[in-house]
């Protein structure tokens, strides 16, 4: 697969989205107790890690079962994590983790998967064909550039939005 991003824009994700951490852990008050702390931080940390396992490992298991085994092209980009489907079904995801779950797990593996991906959008923003490729693959919108930023734009009211409803 081709990467579509750089070492260095990959590193920069990777601290941009931990940066959140921190303020999660205070909020949460996960620092209270080290298992508290332990389990929220290693639950952020696979919300991350299962986004870049995908962009990095796991798409050859799934993209060899599209391709039939024909090393196609066309499906290079098409991860299971940034399918249009996916981030249709997210918002909702998330929404019920943050709101009616309880479990500070589910909440701190639901934000790393929400911040991580806002961020990966917004690196993106201004390259609306990769864009297009990488999350609206599946749908028949046709993408400019002014919808990506639109859908940007979108996507960290949404992300403020959960981080809202969760301070309530």
């Amino acid at each position: 697969m081709t990467n579509i991003f750089s070492k260095k824009q990959l590193i920069s994700k990777l601290i941009i989205s931990s940066l959140l951490l921190v303020p999660l852990v205070v909020f949460f008050k996960a620092w209270e107790n080290m298992f508290g702390l332990a389990s929220f931080t290693l639950a952020y940390a696979l919300g991350i890690f299962l986004l870049l396992a995908d962009e990095q490992f796991l798409y050859r298991f799934y993209v060899e079962k599209i391709d039939g085994g024909l090393n196609n092209d066309s499906h290079s980009l098409m991860l299971a994590s940034r399918n249009f489907l996916f981030l249709l079904a997210l918002p909702f995801l998330s929404i019920f983790v943050a709101t009616s779950s309880g479990s500070i797990f589910g909440i701190a593996f639901i934000l790393a998967i929400n911040f991580y991906l806002l961020i990966e959008m917004w690196q993106l923003r201004d390259e609306f064909l990769l864009f297009g490729d990488r999350f609206l693959a599946m749908s028949k919108i046709e993408v400019t550039i002014k919808l990506v930023h639109k859908i940007c734009w979108l996507a960290l009211a949404y992300f403020i939005f959960l981080l809202v409803i969760l301070l309530l």
